[in-house]
């Protein structure tokens, strides 16, 4: 089957929707940036969304953000109740003892995905909530997974993202620098960035592991302004892996789903609102 050109607009709709969702509220120019798209394609792409009321524009600002419309995409999207059950009072004990906020992310494709927090709106200039996607290269929370993937899972996820337009995966085409990077956070047994993703934060980042696999990663942002990255390794990186190792403890005693057995999902409404349904059955 030939591709069609519908579904590489679609994609590209797709990938400006993501980039607003991330960096908005966002102007024209920074959006195009973000995406690699031609300034035109992406003009038009905003358009068809705004009309559609995924997205919204600010005329005073000149600025896009996500629109209401967006959040009925997530309707239906569930996560298994377990860990995050069992991360959520980890989350808010982390939150008391850092002063900052957290943020549990899974990967995804080639993204890391945030499927909890727990910051309050406004209490940053950059807010990222639930379904935010955080690139793998650039972002404390993404080297923290790679790092913590198996070699040859890493070797591929290199090779993806060395083909990647996205700007914040360019150094993944410096393989070498790439591999000593992820040498380094593995060694050290935590990520870290250093506004490198967003230019106002410094964030550290831990992999939480369920056996030979990252089950999830939880981070820290802080301001760069008031925290420097020497305070983030030694003040707030010991609380992240103290976490680390409650949550790995949790996990590791908790008893998977059997066959056939029920399993607890969250399901996030339109509201922001979360409810726990036992209707859906394991595989």
């Amino acid at each position: 089957m030939t591709s069609s050109p519908t579904v590489t607009s679609l994609l590209r709709g797709l990938s400006v929707l993501e980039a607003v969702n991330t960096h908005g509220p966002a102007g024209l120019s920074q959006l195009v940036r973000h995406t690699s798209l031609p300034k035109a394609t992406v003009l038009r792409m905003l358009e068809s969304l705004r009309h559609a009321g995924y997205i919204s524009f600010d005329p005073e600002s000149q600025t896009y953000r996500v629109g209401l419309r967006s959040l009925a995409l997530s309707n239906s999207v569930s996560f298994e109740d377990q860990m995050l059950e069992i991360a959520r009072p980890v989350m808010a004990r982390l939150r008391e003892r850092l002063g900052w906020p957290s943020d549990l992310a899974v990967f995804q494709h080639d993204k890391m995905v945030i499927v909890d927090t727990n910051r309050k709106l406004g209490m940053l200039s950059t807010n990222r909530t639930i379904g935010s996607r955080i690139p793998l290269m650039a972002s404390a929370t993404g080297r923290a997974y790679m790092a913590g993937t198996s070699p040859q899972e890493r070797s591929r996820l290199l090779d993806m993202l060395a083909a990647s337009p996205d700007p914040f995966e360019q150094l993944a085409k410096d393989r070498p620098a790439a591999e000593k990077m992820l040498a380094q956070t593995a060694r050290r047994g935590y990520g870290l960035s250093n506004q490198e993703f967003l230019k106002t934060n410094r964030g550290a980042a831990v992999a939480v592991m369920r056996g030979d696999e990252v089950a999830c990663v939880i981070n820290l942002i802080a301001i760069a302004t008031l925290v420097s990255m020497d305070e983030v390794e030694k003040r707030y990186v010991p609380m992240l892996l103290e976490a680390k190792a409650e949550l790995e403890r949790e996990m590791a005693s908790a008893p998977r789903a059997r066959a056939g057995e029920p399993l607890r999902v969250v399901r996030r409404s339109a509201d922001g609102r979360t409810r726990t349904i036992s209707s859906k059955k394991s595989s």
